[in-house]
């Protein structure tokens, strides 16, 4: 074999090495792909697929379990993609009592951590004609859906930025979780905190689809984490889909 011979060979082993390398999903995570989309995610292993039908209500899709009209007129024209959910493998929450200064009891109720991730996209053929269809602002709004859930505040500036050469729109929001069933004694109790919900929206037009991810949970730390979800959009390098941590809003 001649020197340039073997250059050449040792050239493709060196790039398929590469190939087969960025294809590998990192430790502690799932791979998803999606050959129509040209799309593969690999997103934590914690996190496990759900029906995405499940998120649909009266053939219009609800966001973080909350059933509001206008929030589904916001979302009438989105169709569920991917659904993944952490699973729950203890008690939905657990309650901390103890004596209150006034001679009473003091109950805090700890929630058990939730998260979801839920891609969609938006079916184009949906909109009006006369006016979403003809909107330049289509991919803003459908991110910062997150901000119009009753109740929920922004809590960072809407922007655009780069995933790779992709350009990804993000909004992220804050506010009170969907109320959970308590007992009697909780019902009683004024010391029952409320839960908070983070939420993100991160929307893209690729390959003539617009795709947008919803990310949330109970827990800052927990959503910082799922939005570390890698993509990879065709050929290009899997990259972080929120590559930067999220803060909270003041109280």
């Amino acid at each position: 074999m001649t020197f340039t011979t073997r250059t050449l060979v040792a050239s493709l082993f060196l790039v398929a090495s590469l190939a087969a390398a960025a294809q590998t999903p990192a430790s502690n995570t799932t791979e998803w792909e999606n050959e129509a989309l040209k799309l593969r995610l690999f997103y934590p292993s914690d996190l496990v697929k759900s029906d995405p039908e499940k998120v649909l209500h009266d053939g219009h899709l609800t966001l973080f379990n909350i059933d509001n009209p206008k929030l589904a007129a916001e979302t009438r024209c989105l169709r569920p993609a991917l659904l993944l959910e952490l699973p729950q493998s203890g008690p939905a929450q657990t309650t901390e009592t103890q004596p209150s200064a006034d001679g009473g009891t003091q109950v805090t109720i700890k929630p058990a951590i939730t998260a979801s991730i839920l891609l969609a996209e938006l079916d184009v053929d949906c909109l009006n004609a006369e006016h979403e269809s003809s909107s330049t602002t289509l991919l803003a709004d459908l991110a910062e859906i997150v901000t119009k859930v009753p109740g929920m505040k922004p809590i960072a500036q809407p922007s655009w930025y780069n995933v790779g050469w992709q350009k990804v729109h993000m909004a992220a929001a804050q506010g009170p979780a969907p109320a959970q069933p308590q007992t009697a004694d909780q019902k009683d109790s004024q010391a029952t905190i409320p839960q908070p919900l983070y939420t993100m929206g991160l929307s893209t037009n690729w390959n003539s689809h617009l795709l947008v991810w919803y990310f949330s949970s109970n827990n800052i730390d927990t959503l910082n984490r799922i939005t570390k979800t890698t993509v990879r959009f065709g050929r290009a390098e899997a990259a972080p889909l929120y590559p930067v941590p999220m803060g909270t809003a003041a109280p």
